[in-house]
């Protein structure tokens, strides 16, 4: 009986701390995923463009998020076409999520910002994640097939 009931109390501290809080999982869960082009937001210190993004996104990072969003993760702007289907500004559900975006075997990930409104609805990226996935300060092309989640 002593050996059953040690037994039964080492699957019960498992089970409590073994699983996942449903908070955690739901900062985990997939919001959504896609295959979009990457493009490079502004030129020059990545710091600048992380600022911009901050100070001035669709998300209002800057006063909606503060001090939720790591000052070392990058920031990114979605097509609007897949931030549209989530809501408006700072109201909007990619708002502050991570998104794990993957170019040629390269993987980086960033803090949703903004939306990019322009016609290549693109992800919009400062220079770190642009060197990153190939290219160049002063590089105006686009890295084709950029895979990503968001959540």
């Amino acid at each position: 009986m002593h050996l059953s009931l040690s037994v039964i109390v080492a699957f019960l501290a498992v089970g409590i701390h073994g699983a996942p809080a449903a908070e955690d999982v739901e900062k985990r869960a997939i919001i959504t995923s896609g295959t979009n082009d990457g493009s490079i937001f502004q030129f020059g210190d990545a710091s600048r463009c992380r600022k911009l993004f901050y100070d001035s996104g669709a998300c209002g990072l800057s006063t909606y998020f503060k001090g939720k969003v790591p000052s070392n993760m990058p920031l990114v702007a979605v097509p609007s076409r897949v931030f549209d289907k989530f809501g408006q500004a700072q109201h909007n559900k990619l708002c502050a999520k991570t998104i794990t975006m993957t170019y040629k075997g390269v993987t980086r990930r960033a803090i949703v910002a903004d939306e990019n409104t322009s016609d290549e609805q693109s992800i919009d990226m400062c220079l770190g994640d642009w060197k990153a996935f190939g290219g160049k300060d002063g590089d105006g092309t686009l890295r084709r097939g950029v895979k990503w989640t968001i959540g």
